[in-house]
């Protein structure tokens, strides 16, 4: 069934649905909604109805509220991931597939290596980033849509946090192979983690020790080097793996 995210409360028995939004647009013109078509709407307040269209004209759409559901599909600690811009749809690609893992927040920043320059169309980027968070989100059933942002190195720095860990692939070179699962393993329900990532280049021994001072614990992700675009996925998998199916 086909999840809908609302900008509102739902306060009563009723949905309204008016031209002038796109959900409008997608579930009346693009799935072509007729009386007795069904689908799932989440408030702002994190809320799961089934609405099914009692009424429908070019102005509005109505939909009775047939029933609500409880889910809890987000993961058990709140997972910001800290990124380069990556070249090509791959950032597109990594935004889309991190939603579907469950971050809450993705962070991109220019980082020493970085190769790409997004600074001239850091907002339409911005759009896209978002809508693409928007649609992964729906078709996974997320209860919330993770928020893109476009922040400064000194910004990324600066950014709160109760758990700090950057994924480095010397760490796993020297051996570590402990400090994500304890970490993940130790965290309590809704913690704030950062994990922060380095471009394809990797990260430089100067942003390292920066990220030391702010409390960033290095993290080895395996005996293999992982893309700039893979690495997040992982990490985010290990957490699924570590703190959903193994409880």
């Amino acid at each position: 069934m086909q999840r809908y995210f609302l900008k509102k409360l739902i306060n009563s028995d009723h949905i309204t649905l008016t031209k002038d939004q796109d959900i409008f647009k997608h579930f009346g013109k693009v799935l072509r909604a007729r009386v007795g078509s069904q689908a799932e709407f989440v408030s702002v307040d994190l809320k799961v109805v089934i609405g099914e269209v009692v009424a429908i004209d070019e102005a509005k759409i109505t939909l009775a509220v047939k029933s609500r559901l409880e889910s809890n599909v987000e993961l058990p600690i709140n997972v910001t991931i800290i990124v380069s811009p990556l070249k090509n749809d791959r950032s597109d690609w990594l935004v889309q597939k991190a939603t579907e893992l469950g971050v809450k927040q993705i962070v991109f920043a220019e980082m020493t290596r970085t190769v790409v320059d997004w600074k001239k169309q850091e907002a339409k980027k911005a759009v896209r980033l978002q809508k693409i968070a928007q649609a992964a989100a729906e078709q996974s059933h997320r209860l919330l849509i993770p928020q893109i942002q476009f922040l400064t190195w000194q910004n990324v720095l600066d950014l709160p946090k109760q758990m700090g860990l950057v994924a480095w692939e010397e760490s796993a070179r020297t051996g570590e192979v402990a400090t994500l699962v304890k970490s993940i393993n130790e965290m309590p329900i809704d913690t704030d983690v950062n994990l922060i990532f380095g471009p394809e280049g990797g990260l430089t021994i100067l942003e390292i020790e920066a990220l030391a001072r702010r409390e960033y614990y290095p993290a080895g992700l395996g005996p293999r080097i992982l893309r700039a675009e893979t690495a997040p996925l992982y990490a985010l998998s290990a957490i699924s793996v570590l703190r959903e199916l193994n409880e």
